[in-house]
């Protein structure tokens, strides 16, 4: 859970912010190497699992919002494989669907 924040925006400042002018792919790529190691951890963790652990947990408030911006934000799903993230992809989903979560993805208020 810990590396999660941390790597991902790394990797997304590479991806969307000032890392795109960095010409040496390596630091890039590093990134998106530790993406996708802390992906496949959290989709075996989540294997048979409907939350990080079975219950929802400050954990998940952590970790939920970081796939969110890879994947919507960051737009780097194509990078990290994840379509095949079965599990990752469900977790997400039911998290973005706990209504605390829907009402603070419209904080401040977005027109209908």
């Amino acid at each position: 859970m810990g590396g999660i924040g941390p790597m991902f925006g790394q990797l997304g400042w590479f991806i969307k912010f000032d890392g795109r002018r960095i010409d040496d792919p390596r630091p890039r790529q590093r990134y998106i190497d530790e993406a996708e190691r802390l992906l496949n951890v959290l989709e075996d963790r989540l294997e048979g699992r409907a939350y990080i652990m079975d219950e929802y947990t400050i954990a998940d408030i952590a970790i939920f919002p970081w796939l969110r911006a890879l994947r919507d934000i960051y737009k780097a799903g194509d990078l990290v494989d994840w379509d095949d993230l079965e599990n990752v992809q469900g977790y997400l989903e039911r998290c973005l669907a706990r209504p605390a979560a829907r009402r603070a993805l419209n904080i401040p208020a977005r027109p209908d």
